[in-house]
């Protein structure tokens, strides 16, 4: 489960920014005019910043947004085929968490208990991996469940892909979520009065 978790909150990141992934993306936020996966804007506000936001003002406008969408389509599209498939997705996620954790190592004691669980967990991910693909083959278009809420939500045209179009249309839906008061940038003032409980 925690797996799953992780998995569909790095395609959240994925898409958003670059790692546009800490989001639940089967649950649609609440209200008749809101669709989508559900967003927590505080984690992510502060992965834009450390991202997106070129100049470091503190805040992410629509220009830098979509420069920093642009270079993570080119980062995720391995092949440069001009489209996102989930695999390449699935990929670029596996890497980010390899690169994180590289930089981010565990405690000498846990260390080892880590090693041997992610031994063991590396062998039953790639048989899971191979599950999936032959699943999704044999399947073809059946989106919902394989790919993930987000990505087929943003797959407006149905072949299994993200077009840039595409991806750049999500990202757009993400901006408009994101900037609550609607001034045309993301900052602090977009962020929800949350007690941090």
């Amino acid at each position: 489960m925690l797996k799953r978790k992780i998995a569909i909150t790095a395609l959240g990141a994925a898409m958003m920014l670059s790692t546009t992934a800490s989001m639940t993306m089967a649950a649609p936020r609440g209200g008749a005019d809101r669709e989508g996966p559900r967003m927590r804007p505080e984690p992510m506000f502060v992965h834009l910043l450390k991202v997106a936001d070129t100049n470091k003002d503190g805040k992410i406008t629509k220009d830098e947004f979509n420069a920093r969408q642009e270079a993570l389509f080119t980062e995720i599209d391995a092949d440069k085929d001009g489209s996102i498939t989930p695999k390449e997705m699935r990929d670029y996620r596996r890497a980010k968490m390899e690169a994180w954790r590289e930089a981010n190592p565990r405690p000498e004691k846990a260390a080892a208990e880590a090693d041997q669980k992610k031994a063991e967990g590396d062998k039953k991910d790639g048989e899971r991996e191979k599950r999936r693909e032959a699943r999704e083959e044999r399947k073809g278009k059946d989106r919902k469940g394989k790919m993930g809420g987000m990505f087929a939500s943003a797959d407006t045209d149905g072949n299994g892909q993200l077009s840039k179009p595409e991806f750049m249309a999500a990202g757009e839906k993400i901006f408009t979520r994101l900037d609550r008061n609607n001034d045309g940038v993301i900052s602090v003032d977009d962020m929800p009065d949350r007690p941090w409980l």
